[in-house]
């Protein structure tokens, strides 16, 4: 058979990266005529995010490769006012230098394969125009879920074809019908990059464009999970490849005191409150937390960050032990030192893959969801930024998937509410409940995820179908 590259181009965020790599490793796996490039950008200002990327290497296979670029300076991004405009502007300024690669890649006169297609993170679409330069097709890797592709796409048409002011619908009285979604969605849970103007025309907007001159869009879903979401899409939609759960693969930490701790734990006492690697919350709401999980009684692992300085561009830092006994309740530490930690970062995956855990709460990140239906543990939902209070309300109201602690929580709201301790027990409990609904659906979705992406299942089916569609197209 005729050896192929592939080249893909992970968003130099650490969530998006990570499933990519996953994608490579399986590729790589199922067909063995495949090469695979990975070309790995860095976020300045991110060092977990860093170091995570830093870590990925193809030692484990001699089909995968990776080229990192070197990190650019944080100084010269002053001018991006988020996070995610940073990344925009990063992948923007390594357009000429991927561009560069790819010419190399052609000009080589020592070519063993041929270059079939660029697979592109959803964030990566300025990379489409590099593919067109070459000749060679490019698909959208779209890390979220179905469901938020399907917004997206439907509000771009509302937009560019109905001259619907989308961020109208933040206001709205009434529920909305969005056809991604199974029932009526409330406005409070409409992610705010979709309604606020700037995000929406600055960004994503111009996303959704160009994910219609894709050749194909990849999603990190299986069918039997989102099959009302994967049924609404609009007649100009390219082919849609559902091919996960793709499973962020983790740093390898063997010698981490929680993981070691967890192991001493009795099966399903344990709850784990992580918030993903932007996730934070000021003094108060710490304190409620506290309340909640010392009312509750449950074992914990509470990964708590500090609040990002001015100079982090939005990137959370992390206490020292002293600072704790800042933030937390008087006594806290002392009076659960017995039955839970308060850490920083964690390996969210090693964790939940513990049988100690018997339930998480979230902030409802993709890369979260999935890793919680792999291995069988429920969410209690506690959205705080980018997509999260959608993919929240999804997993709560149209799959019955996870508890509600809140739904439409966002940390750019200068109005937001305190969640308060009775309100954060109350999912606590619920999420731990061995004999709830919620968890016997979220154990059936845990085989019915691994069965996707074995021999028969639906996500392998359609990553053949994908890698045929490389072969075809040239």
């Amino acid at each position: 058979m005729e050896k192929l590259e592939l080249i893909l181009i992970p968003s130099p965020l650490m969530g998006h990266a990570g499933q990519l790599v996953e994608l490579a490793r399986l590729m790589a796996n199922q067909f063995h005529h495949l090469t695979i490039t990975l070309l790995i950008m860095k976020l300045p200002g991110d060092p977990i995010g860093t170091d995570y990327t830093d870590s990925l290497d193809s030692k484990d296979h001699d089909r995968i490769k990776f080229i990192h670029f070197p990190p650019m300076d944080l100084d010269s991004f002053t001018d991006c006012p988020t996070v995610g405009f940073m990344a925009d502007a990063v992948i923007e300024r390594h357009k000429p230098i991927i561009t560069e690669v790819i010419a190399n890649r052609f000009n080589g006169s020592h070519r063993t394969s041929r270059l079939c297609a660029l697979v592109v993170d959803m964030f990566c679409t300025p990379m489409i125009d590099v593919g067109k330069e070459f000749g060679v097709p490019t698909y959208i890797f779209f890390t979220s879920n179905a469901a938020f592709l399907g917004i997206m796409l439907y509000f771009q048409i509302l937009d560019d074809e109905h001259g619907q002011d989308v961020s109208e619908f933040a206001n709205s009285g009434t529920e909305l019908t969005i056809p991604s979604y199974a029932n009526p969605v409330p406005p409070s849970v409409l992610s705010f990059v979709l309604v606020n103007k700037d995000f929406w025309s600055k960004r994503f907007i111009r996303y959704t464009r160009k994910y219609r001159e894709a050749k194909g869009i990849i999603v990190n879903t299986f069918q039997v999970l989102e099959p009302h979401a994967l049924l609404s899409y609009d007649d100009n939609t390219p082919p849609v490849y559902t091919v996960g759960p793709m499973i962020k693969p983790e740093k390898h930490t063997p010698d981490n005191e929680v993981l070691k701790w967890l192991k001493s734990q009795p099966k399903s006492t344990v709850v784990l409150l992580c918030f993903g690697s932007r996730g934070w919350f000021d003094v108060d709401q710490v304190r409620e937390i506290a309340i909640a999980i010392e009312r509750s009684g449950y074992g914990f692992i509470w990964s708590l960050r500090r609040p990002p300085s001015e100079a982090q561009k939005g990137f959370p830092g992390e206490y020292t032990d002293m600072d704790y006994n800042e933030v937390l309740p008087d006594g806290f530490l002392e009076r659960t030192a017995g039955r839970g930690r308060v850490v920083g970062w964690v390996p969210q995956t090693a964790v939940l893959a513990d049988v100690a855990v018997g339930g998480f709460v979230s902030h409802c990140g993709w890369n979260s969801v999935l890793e919680s239906l792999w291995y069988g543990v429920p969410i209690a939902t506690w959205p705080i930024y980018a997509e999260q209070q959608l993919d929240a309300y999804q997993l709560v109201k149209d799959l019955g998937l996870g508890v509600e602690i809140s739904l439409d929580y966002n940390q750019q709201n200068k109005n937001q509410r305190l969640i308060l301790a009775e309100e954060i027990e109350k999912g606590i409990r619920e999420v731990m409940d061995g004999d709830s609904e919620v968890r016997a659906k979220v154990m059936e979705m845990k085989g019915r995820s691994r069965m996707a992406l074995e021999e028969g299942g639906s996500s392998l089916a359609s990553l053949r179908k994908l890698v045929e569609d490389f072969i075809s197209c040239n």
